[in-house]
């Protein structure tokens, strides 16, 4: 069976192999020891309701394959992003320009780098094994984090965000970055995107530009992955959608890669969700056809699950309550696959 479970600070060895796997470009799981160290005991402290700082927690969840005892994804929940490292998009926008006398009006896109998103809630550090990307596990660990959104509202903010990675070649350079940043850090992607994910993102404030940038002043090569997402990538795109996460103009500073963006409280899954109790134990012959949580952020499980909706409440089958540790009385929260 495959449940999804808070990190724990025995899973850093195999953390530490899925975030190797992951490849370049996913700045929330860094194959770096020391900083995943640190990420997964953020996480623990997040869970048992002591964060270093109110507002910053930092939940990571893993996919465990309980019939193999193995870790086979990730994903993750950041409660409030920027507070303490700053958080830079570039802002896409258009100016127009006109002089009247020669008769020439043009429209220009322009990037503005921005700290719009600060404080925002930012979904990340989704990863799964190759062999898994099947059956709909990539959509259930990527939704399945809406039921903490809605369980523990006030945890998080009232907008919600996702980066998406952007457009990288064979070699895993990006043409986004390659003619723009680098010009600046005067080091290639793969360093910038590495030094961003393990020491924050001063750097860039320290040396980008601070004005705006004429996208036709870009090389066609970045003009032309501005907003488009890797395409190994566009299916996480496609879930954001499905939830009704929307590209509002920010892209990735670095990539070039969207920024989807969404209200909490309008996420399809937060929006249909409830909150029941588990009312009976008992044989449920359906198949899993919802995504079930228990409501204890300390030991925050969720899976794939039959219930049988009844007046007052649900019932399951005994092995489901067991895994997610579920016992009469008990609330849960639930949501279709």
């Amino acid at each position: 069976m495959l449940l999804v479970r808070p990190v724990a600070l025995s899973d850093h060895p195999e953390i530490l192999a899925l975030a190797r796997q992951a490849g370049i470009g996913m700045t929330s799981l860094p194959p770096d020891a020391h900083v995943l160290d640190a990420k997964i005991a953020r996480s623990v402290a997040s869970f048992a309701g002591k964060p270093e700082a109110q507002k910053e927690e930092s939940f990571l969840f893993v996919l465990e394959d309980t019939d193999r005892k193995k870790l086979v994804g990730t994903c993750g929940i950041v409660a409030q992003v920027g507070l303490t490292r700053p958080f830079y998009s570039y802002k896409l926008s258009t100016i127009v320009q006109a002089a009247d006398n020669l008769g020439v009006y043009s429209l220009q896109r322009v990037l503005h780098m921005v700290n719009d998103y600060t404080g925002a809630t930012e979904i990340g550090s989704l990863f799964l094994l190759p062999e898994y990307r099947r059956d709909g596990i990539g959509k259930f660990l990527s939704r399945c984090r809406y039921l903490m959104l809605a369980e523990f509202p006030d945890l998080f903010s009232e907008v919600v965000i996702s980066e998406i990675r952007g457009v990288q070649d064979e070699q895993g350079d990006s043409p986004f970055y390659k003619n723009l940043a680098q010009h600046f850090f005067l080091m290639d992607f793969k360093r910038a995107d590495f030094i961003n994910a393990t020491q924050g993102g001063q750097f860039i404030s320290d040396l980008m530009p601070k004005y705006p940038i004429y996208v036709n002043l870009l090389h066609p090569d970045a003009q032309a992955v501005i907003g488009v997402p890797l395409k190994a990538s566009l299916p996480a795109k496609q879930l954001l959608e499905f939830e009704g996460f929307r590209h509002q103009g920010y892209i990735d500073v670095f990539d070039g890669g969207p920024t989807m963006q969404a209200e909490r409280a309008q996420i399809r899954t937060v929006r249909e969700s409830k909150h029941v109790h588990l009312i009976a134990i008992k044989s449920v012959s359906a198949k899993p056809a919802y995504m079930v949580a228990n409501t204890v952020l300390g030991n925050f499980r969720m899976g794939c699950a039959a219930l049988e909706e009844l007046d007052g409440g649900v019932a399951m089958n005994s092995e489901a309550a067991d895994f997610l540790k579920l016992k009469p009385g008990d609330t849960l929260r639930y949501s279709e696959i």
